[in-house]
């Protein structure tokens, strides 16, 4: 059966890059697609779509889609950049050590965990609005944290720039904190559920 899969698997005929260049260009075209479906500026989102996908009170009111949305919505260009810079430098380490669809997972799934940590703002009643792919990012570094403790020297030094990366954007005024904090712990965690589920089934993430 493990056979079975392999030969009906075309990850291994793709570059191991070819996801996270996937998802960087999944970013832009979303960022592009807003930008001409609420014309604002050219440089920034418009308010309006923040407001309507991005992460707010408005969960209160059962719009849970916004945990999904949120993700995929950043405010101007610069943010964007800043994202798609981390998103490249984690996902494609990520890729090098697992296969594409782990990178998936983990990026979706952490970006979904991060943001019902946001929920806790608006638990508190402390005014929010949130949005961007940080929490999902910063998955994919807590599942490389976990995949690359006790490697080699190289990659020693790699968890260390990662660290300072960390640290140097997360102490931000306007940085969602709980969004990476809970985004990032996830990582770990799904990698540890991704390696049950090769070790005992015939589906492979690594």
């Amino acid at each position: 059966m493990r056979d079975y899969y392999k030969r009906i698997s075309f990850q291994e005929e793709l570059p191991s890059s070819f996801v996270t260049g996937l998802l960087c260009l999944i970013l832009v075209v979303v960022y592009i697609f807003i930008m001409f479906l609420f014309p604002y500026q050219l440089l920034s989102q418009s308010p309006d779509a923040i407001y309507l996908i991005g992460m707010s009170a408005g969960i209160k009111e059962g719009e849970y889609y916004r945990i999904f949305s949120s993700i995929w919505l950043h405010g101007n260009v610069v943010h964007l950049a800043s994202n798609l810079l981390f998103l490249f430098i984690f996902s494609f380490r990520l890729e090098e050590l697992s296969k594409g669809r782990t990178v998936v997972i983990v990026f979706i799934l952490s970006g979904i965990v991060g943001n019902i940590g946001s929920i806790l703002w608006i638990v508190f009643s402390i005014p929010m609005i949130s949005f961007g792919s940080s929490g999902a990012i910063f998955g994919l570094f807590g599942a490389l944290i976990y995949l690359l403790k006790g490697k080699s020297k190289r990659d020693n030094r790699t968890m260390v720039f990662i660290l300072v990366i960390f640290f140097s954007i997360t102490i931000s005024q306007d940085t969602n904190v709980l969004s990476h904090l809970f985004g990032m712990v996830s990582g770990p965690i799904i990698i540890k559920i991704l390696k049950s589920i090769s070790k005992h089934t015939d589906y492979q993430f690594f």
